[in-house]
């Protein structure tokens, strides 16, 4: 594959279904009404990141067998071999590149390619460089140690709350005999960088006698306002190394972005947003629409609440199609998004998620089916003309950032109300609001025990009304 005759790490070529890119579309029929959820997703397809984490597993194994090599002074084709991984690691990376930018990947597969990327660049590419210091170096004048850090979760966190688990190796060349170290202290970089250290509670752990440690309850004890927060560890190793004492200050590298948030009301769609951002694009102005829709999911299903492996409500591909096209002329076959169109993109949906992970019952709703949400008024006009005198579905407004509209059927055709700002407060959710404005014998039985006082028995009511009404009749 990579132009070689002797490849002592054989692989197969990446065969990537086409598949994927047609994700599966939910049938309208699931939609049709309120009371009847959304089927489960169809079973992922699966891709090759097998083939590519078998094949890191097997370089490490060879790492492993190269160390003892290096310490028995065995050292003939040691430095050839060392080349060659480093070449292979360096197609892996590409053909996972490769995959990100031009495949829509499920979230499964998304997940475990940045675990791959990740323990690559974090783990392997490393110790790969202390084993080429212990071939050139004769006179070691730093300790060949490396500190090295991998996080479970990023993105939004809300104050006082766990910024998740944080786990630390130490990394060593194959000539260091003993290994002390002090405390490991978190730190803050970047924007927030003149924040201090104090700002992190929980923040002082040690190495075990196997090189690892592990934060679990880090806590920002501080906001920080819409700046990106990231974190780098460090600590003080002293090292014998082939009779020398050797002593240095390590830092691991940099963690993945959070951003410490004090209101959620005010701050989650920002942060949420810049977060989005700073993942899928990095430092570039404009990205595929693949690689826009592989992260995309991956922060649709963090602001549902969702776990990757129990996805209740899944981002199809024709939900994100409808989405471009609610901004944009095209949709899924538009090439790219540069970061005008994310802005314009984002001021839009931002607001709604933000809505339905926090407003009491939507992120329920949401995820049992009872929000259709992806769908036009036209489509919700098709979907609903068929149906019985009551029938209604949510969905969002196309128009009003943040907006949800009720398309239902009355007795003239089917309307559409955008639901005002006082429709809901504290004291009445959504729920609410449908239980007094809309009589429906499939509604009461599904959302029984959502509402605060049981509905009154009542005969059903003509709906009036005109397109975006602003009362209902």
């Amino acid at each position: 594959l990579y132009g070689t005759d002797i490849d002592p790490l054989p692989r197969k070529n990446p065969r990537i279904s086409a598949d994927v890119q047609i994700s599966a579309n939910l049938p309208l029929e699931s939609i049709q009404n309120v009371a009847t959820p959304r089927p489960p997703p169809n079973p992922k397809t699966n891709l090759t990141n097998h083939q590519f984490r078998s094949e890191c597993k097997e370089i490490d194994h060879r790492l492993k067998d190269m160390r003892n090599k290096i310490i028995q002074n065995e050292l003939q084709n040691v430095h050839w071999e060392l080349g060659f991984i480093r070449k292979h690691l360096d197609n892996i990376i590409t053909d996972l590149s490769i995959l990100e930018e031009t495949h829509f990947l499920e979230p499964g597969e998304f997940k475990e390619l940045q675990m791959i990327q990740e323990t690559i660049q974090n783990y392997l590419y490393l110790q790969l460089d202390l084993y080429d210091m212990d071939l050139k170096a004769t006179n070691y004048r730093e300790a060949p140690v490396f500190l090295c850090v991998t996080q479970e979760k990023a993105g939004p966190i809300e104050k006082d709350k766990l910024c998740g688990s944080f786990q630390l190796k130490l990394l060593t060349s194959a000539r260091v005999h003993n290994i002390v170290t002090d405390h490991i202290r978190p730190e803050l970089v970047g924007k927030s960088a003149k924040r201090t250290e104090q700002e992190l509670e929980y923040s002082k752990q040690v190495f075990n006698e196997a090189g690892l440690a592990q934060f679990a309850d880090l806590k920002f004890s501080k906001g920080t306002s819409a700046n990106i927060a990231k974190m780098k560890f460090s600590v003080v190793v002293e090292v014998l190394v082939d009779g020398n004492n050797l002593k240095k200050t390590l830092k691991s590298n940099e963690t993945k972005p959070f951003i410490s948030i004090t209101n959620t009301g005010s701050q989650w769609t920002g942060a949420a947003g810049t977060w989005l951002k700073e993942d899928a694009f990095k430092e570039k102005s404009e990205i595929s629409i693949c690689r826009f829709w592989n992260y995309f999911q991956k922060h649709y299903l963090a602001a549902t609440k969702q776990d990757v492996a129990n996805i209740k409500r899944p981002l199809y591909l024709s939900d994100f199609d409808y989405l471009l096209k609610a901004k944009f002329e095209q949709g899924v076959d538009k090439k790219n998004i540069n970061l005008d169109e994310y802005k314009k993109f984002w001021d839009w949906i931002g607001p709604g998620l933000k809505k339905i992970r926090y407003q009491l019952h939507c992120l329920w709703l949401f995820v049992e089916g009872y929000f259709c949400a992806f769908v036009t008024g036209t489509e919700a006009e098709n979907i609903l003309s068929s149906q019985a005198v009551g029938t209604f579905i949510i969905r969002l407004s196309e128009r009003i950032k943040g907006g949800f509209v009720i398309s239902y059927k009355n007795s003239s055709g089917v309307r559409h109300y955008l639901i005002q700002f006082d429709d809901t407060d504290k004291k009445k959710t959504l729920i609410d609001f449908w239980e007094k404005n809309f009589t429906n014998h499939n509604k009461d039985t599904a959302l029984e025990g959502k509402y605060k006082k049981p509905p009154k028995p009542r005969k059903n009511q003509s709906l009036r009304g005109t397109p975006y009404d602003t009362i209902l009749l």
